[in-house]
Formats: structure tokens, C-alpha cells, sequence
């Protein structure tokens, strides 16, 4: 077991000290004891380093989980195979549930209309069937609320006459 000492990496910044010190030449051991992160752990780090190369850094998975936490457990196995091609992929969506605190869930579907906004709609369209252009043309709409023009209303724009075509052949 670790020792009461040593605590699990979660930053960058630890991540790079180990990094610092092994490319230092530090023993692995020495390693643990001065950073306060259990021996296994700076193995773990140690090997992801070596397999990335020189350059980079291995991330932390929880930062690239919470950057987009769309993301499928096999998505995240995919996007990091230098950290997670040894790992099966029930060991991936356990460790983003119980360790990274990430919950599966999925959005309800809903219709885009219910069924009451669909009949208001059909008896709107039924009652003003038989407006004629004309008496379209009388009516301004809003948001709010419909209110009739006087008689000198000025034309309809393009898209206003398309509109109100439209709900005169339904």
C-alpha cells in the first residue's frame, strides 16, 4: 500500500516536477519520497513520458475529459492510445464514473410541437381559410398580439406576402 505520504496526481504541475526530476536522473523511489506521489504512480507517469517522447507532457485524463465531457469512454480510449491501449474500455467508464465523478446520461427527447400546439394550429389556420389578400394585407403581427391597420397601410414587404400566401392555400 502507499504511504500516508503520497496522494494522487491530478496536476500539471506534478506532473511536470516528476518529469523534471526523472530527466534529472532521479531514482523512481527518490522521486516518490520527494514529491509526496505513491512510487506507482511516478512508474505510470515515468512510462506515459517515454512513450510520448521528449516534448510532451502526459495530461491528465481529467482535463481532456473536462475540456469536452461529451465525450464516450471509448472515444476518450481512441483519443489516447499512448495512455489507455493496455486499459480495457470497462476500466475507462469506471474510472470517469467513480474516480472522475462524470455521470452517463443522455437528453430526453422531446417533440419539437406538443399535440395541443398542433390542434391550435389547425383551428387558426381553419378559421382564417377564408381571408382574402385584402384583408390579410389589414392585419400587422407580432409577437404579442394581432392588430388591424387603417386603411392607408403602406405594402407588404416580399416575405410578409409569401407568409400570409402561404397561410391562405393551407
Amino acid at each position: 500500500w502507499p504511504s500516508e505520504m503520497s496522494r494522487r496526481v491530478t496536476t500539471r504541475d506534478d506532473i511536470a516536477v516528476v518529469i523534471a526530476l526523472y530527466k534529472a536522473n532521479h531514482v523512481l523511489r527518490e522521486i516518490s519520497a520527494q514529491t509526496g506521489v505513491a512510487l506507482r504512480v511516478v512508474q505510470n507517469l515515468v512510462k506515459r513520458f517515454r512513450d510520448l517522447g521528449e516534448d510532451e507532457l502526459p495530461a491528465p485524463l481529467s482535463k481532456s475529459v473536462r475540456s469536452n465531457p461529451s465525450l464516450t469512454a471509448r472515444e476518450v480510449k481512441e483519443r489516447n492510445p499512448h495512455l489507455l491501449s493496455h486499459v480495457s474500455l470497462r476500466c475507462v467508464q469506471q474510472a470517469l464514473h467513480d474516480d472522475l465523478g462524470f455521470k452517463s446520461f443522455r437528453a430526453r427527447r422531446k417533440p419539437l410541437l406538443t399535440k395541443r400546439q398542433k390542434e391550435n394550429r389547425v383551428k387558426f389556420c381553419k378559421k382564417y381559410e377564408v381571408w382574402d389578400f385584402e384583408t390579410w394585407r389589414s392585419v400587422l403581427w407580432s409577437d404579442e398580439a394581432t392588430f388591424s391597420c387603417s386603411s392607408k397601410a403602406k405594402r407588404l414587404s416580399e416575405a410578409q406576402r409569401k407568409y400570409y400566401k402561404v397561410l391562405i392555400e393551407v
